[in-house]
């Protein structure tokens, strides 16, 4: 019984709100009608109504302004970032290109070198790169991709366009090690180009060599060229070794003491070329000696 009769009051409540709101809408649809149709002269409700409607239309035209510039900013945003993406991505295309012209540039001018080097001499040579190095001090050696499949033989000496770099002692059919002139059991016979005295030029195992047995009384000067001397045939005459760069004369002893800064950069060595050479037997010792054509 108390059920039913809490029911009835909440109906009428219903009720009664819904007839207020209907009253209330038709009420401000009537004045809305009575102010357009009507008369064009604002009155107080009307007034009212306007100054309580124009904040309101104002803050949802000031929303959808910075709703519609939000939309906006973000369709901007996503265009940014794809030209962004396509830029950056031609961006790394024409670093790569650059890095490589840049080696084809390096690599046009080292070749380049090389090949006027072969053409200055006019010797028969056998183009070779480097494929490993070893790192020991006493064994300064490289190892190249030609062997005795391509002419190379042991003794034969390897230069590039500036100038000795060394000379084959091991070889392989296909490969061959290259001892390095500045290796410490490495040594040459030289000539100072200008003075024409004779010397042996012996690594250190550093990039410099020490020229010895030149005798005090040679002019020999910071700057003087130094060359081959072409003698037991395995370096061609001529061929640029280094500079003089430090003359020291002691007191005791009847030699100077000589350093020669190489000609070639050993720190940068890639493409290098191994003269070749023709073996004759010698009638008066009746051994093989090597001979530079």
């Amino acid at each position: 019984m108390r059920k039913k009769g809490s029911r009835k009051p909440k109906g009428k409540f219903r009720a009664l709100r819904l007839i207020l709101l209907i009253g209330f809408l038709l009420t401000m649809a009537l004045i809305f009608l009575v102010s357009t149709l009507g008369s064009q002269k604002f009155g107080p409700l009307h007034e009212l109504l306007l100054e309580a409607a124009g904040p309101v239309q104002n803050i949802l035209a000031r929303g959808s302004d910075m709703l519609r510039s939000l939309k906006q900013d973000y369709v901007d945003l996503l265009t940014v970032r794809q030209e962004n993406k396509r830029l950056w991505a031609e961006l790394q295309e024409c670093r790569t290109l650059s890095y490589k012209n840049r080696e084809a540039l390096a690599t046009n001018t080292r070749l380049r070198k090389l090949l006027d080097f072969k053409e200055t001499t006019k010797l028969p040579m056998v183009a070779a790169r480097i494929i490993g190095k070893d790192p020991s001090v006493w064994f300064r050696s490289v190892i190249i991709d030609r062997g005795s499949r391509d002419g190379v033989s042991r003794g034969m000496a390897v230069v590039n366009g500036d100038g000795v770099v060394g000379q084959v002692f091991s070889v392989s059919p296909n490969f061959a090690k290259v001892l390095l002139a500045i290796a410490p059991s490495s040594a040459m016979d030289v000539l100072l180009q200008k003075s024409r005295a004779r010397g042996i030029l012996k690594g250190t195992g550093a990039p410099v060599f020490q020229l010895d047995y030149i005798l005090k009384n040679s002019e020999v000067h910071e700057g003087d060229q130094v060359v081959t001397a072409g003698y037991g045939g395995i370096f061609p005459t001529g061929l640029p070794i280094g500079v003089v760069s430090k003359v020291a004369r002691k007191r005791r002893g009847m030699f100077l003491e000589i350093e020669v800064t190489p000609a070639v950069d050993f720190l940068t060595l890639e493409d290098l070329l191994v003269v070749e050479q023709e073996l004759i037997i010698s009638e008066d010792k009746g051994g093989v000696l090597p001979v530079v054509p």
